[in-house]
């Protein structure tokens, strides 16, 4: 006898199998789910750090870039009156504004090397910085002129009247021995009369600011100087 069935034979391996793939698939589902936020801070914190990086660099290059836009403007300047005046000698970098109060000196990026002297004028486009004091190969000393020990022959510019210029070691100058009578205005310009056999004629020095004192034949005045002594970059040495 022989029994024939039209039903399949029962295969229970493959629905097992089938079961499993779709809990895996729900399983992946639920992972991707459950991750995804997780994955997508971690690359948006990536990326901000990425551009925090980027923003760093290109700050860093726009203020490198301004650095050299500005150096560039004072550079012209002193190419301007460089070729005005034909006795400088160097132009040279500051590169130490010193740690004492007195003297009040600076240094320079320009020695004998250079040919750079003793008592040689040293100035910026805008007016007198000071004179050398000392000189080494490769570097030389300024003492300034806001510095008591500084003196030179000055003139004001609109009078022409003379007298001597002095610093008075706040970063300030004081004007001595200038005739009571002159009549003086605040803002009135001095500049070097080129009479003490150091400094050159006509090179601005400061302006006038107040009354300090008079006596029987002078009257001293408080001067503001031309430059700004610590804001001192690039300076020229004159002959």
């Amino acid at each position: 006898m022989v029994f024939q069935s039209t039903r399949q034979p029962f295969r229970p391996l493959p629905r097992i199998q089938n079961s499993l793939v779709q809990l895996m698939d729900l399983f992946d589902d639920a992972y991707e789910r459950v991750t995804y936020p997780v994955r997508l801070y971690t690359r948006i914190r990536d990326e901000n750090v990425q551009l925090r990086k980027e923003v760093a660099r290109l700050r860093l290059q726009v203020q490198r870039d301004k650095e050299i836009r500005l150096e560039n403007k004072r550079l012209k300047r002193l190419l301007h009156v460089k070729e005005r005046q034909h006795s400088i000698v160097a132009v040279a970098r500051v590169i130490s504004s010193g740690l004492r109060k007195w003297p009040a000196i600076i240094l320079i990026n320009k020695g004998k090397k250079d040919g750079i002297k003793k008592d040689m004028t040293v100035r910026t486009a805008d007016g007198l910085v000071g004179k050398i004091v000392e000189v080494m190969p490769e570097y030389s000393r300024v003492l300034l002129l806001t510095d008591p020990g500084f003196s030179a022959s000055v003139r004001i510019q609109s009078t022409r009247t003379e007298a001597i210029i002095t610093g008075r070691g706040d970063g300030r100058c004081i004007l001595k021995y200038l005739p009571k009578e002159e009549p003086l205005e605040r803002g009135q310009l001095l500049v070097t009369s080129g009479l003490d056999g150091i400094f050159p004629k006509g090179i601005p020095v400061g302006y006038i600011d107040s009354i300090a004192g008079r006596d029987e034949l002078f009257v001293t005045v408080n001067v503001k100087p031309v430059i700004g002594i610590n804001r001192l970059e690039e300076v020229m040495i004159i002959r």
